[in-house]
């Protein structure tokens, strides 16, 4: 059974994740794309993936983690997690054959927009390597700033990289009508 529609969008639902989600979890999380841009370093089998969502997923209160999902297929996930004092890190990732149609901007304004309204956060903020190009266009549509690099932060696929780091206040959110218009 799927889990529990939490947010609606046009085009995409966020659901909470159950454990049925673990195949399509555990296939992302084997994806080259994937692994480099959360820095993971080997492969993972169903049984990380079910400790994984018991440690983050259902015991973390501070959190939200959501699956992306078109027609109650998952394609991907979003979170905001670490939310405490009235900020928050979004993250996110699609499995390679649903990207660049739009579903992570709207996947991501959904959950953006609960977090300022619902949840009364004051600052959003998300990071990740300098070449994922892709998913630095994600937060500039949905109105990021681009707040600074952190030099040589991280090493991935074999070499030190730089991380870009973006972040957006409550104040500046535009609502996800306008959002979605500019994509």
């Amino acid at each position: 059974m799927p889990g529990v529609a939490f947010l609606r969008g046009d085009r995409v639902t966020l659901r909470t994740i159950e454990h049925e989600d673990i195949a399509i979890i555990q296939r992302a999380y084997n994806e080259p794309d994937f692994q480099q841009g959360f820095l993971i370093e080997s492969p993972v089998n169903q049984h990380m993936i079910e400790e994984r969502i018991e440690e983050t997923v259902e015991e973390d209160d501070d959190s939200i983690f959501l699956l992306t999902c078109v027609d109650e297929n998952p394609i991907g996930g979003v979170s905001v997690r670490k939310m405490r004092q009235s900020h928050g890190m979004l993250a996110y990732w699609l499995l390679p054959e649903e990207r660049g149609q739009g579903y992570m901007t709207e996947s991501a304004a959904l959950l953006v927009n609960h977090a300022f309204t619902s949840v009364g956060l004051h600052r959003i903020f998300a990071w990740m390597i300098d070449d994922n190009e892709a998913s630095q266009a994600v937060l500039q549509r949905l109105g990021f700033t681009h707040e600074g690099t952190y030099r040589e932060h991280v090493f991935t696929r074999g070499a030190y990289h730089d991380t870009e780091h973006y972040g957006l206040l409550e104040t500046e959110w535009k609502g996800i009508d306008p959002t979605l218009q500019d994509h």
